[in-house]
């Protein structure tokens, strides 16, 4: 049986020596530099297609100035998208929004255009009196 006595206050732990730690050189190898990352470019192509197609997006209704905002818009995210294949090159999913955008605003702008001209059409070949 061991006397232990809970409320006998403790006795302080032994202090010992620091000892120094020992530092090693750090050795580089020979012949083994550090491996540069190369810089990646965003395609500007592929911004300016993003850009255009959500413009072409939103102007929809505007019959003329939309089918040439959309064309251009997947005409710059196609050549977007091929640039942000290449190696050093960023924004391929930029020029698919893009291209998606050109697609979406090129099809109501033709709807509203057919509409456009047919209601022109019909003005012009039944007079104002029809």
């Amino acid at each position: 049986m061991t006397n232990f006595d809970p409320y006998q206050p403790e006795q302080p732990a032994p202090q010992y020596a620091v000892q120094p730690y020992a530092t090693q050189p750090y050795v580089t190898q020979p012949g083994y530099p550090m491996a540069a990352y190369p810089v990646l470019r965003t395609s500007g192509l592929a911004v300016a297609g993003m850009v255009v197609g959500i413009l072409a997006l939103v102007g929809f209704w505007i019959p003329v100035a939309d089918l040439l905002l959309g064309f251009l818009a997947i005409g710059l995210s196609w050549a977007g998208i091929v640039q942000g294949g290449k190696p050093g090159y960023t924004g391929k999913g930029m020029g698919i929004a893009g291209l998606v955008c050109g697609i979406l605003g090129v099809i109501p702008a033709v709807v509203v255009m057919l509409f456009f001209f047919g209601l022109f059409a019909a003005a012009g070949a039944c007079g104002i009196a029809c």
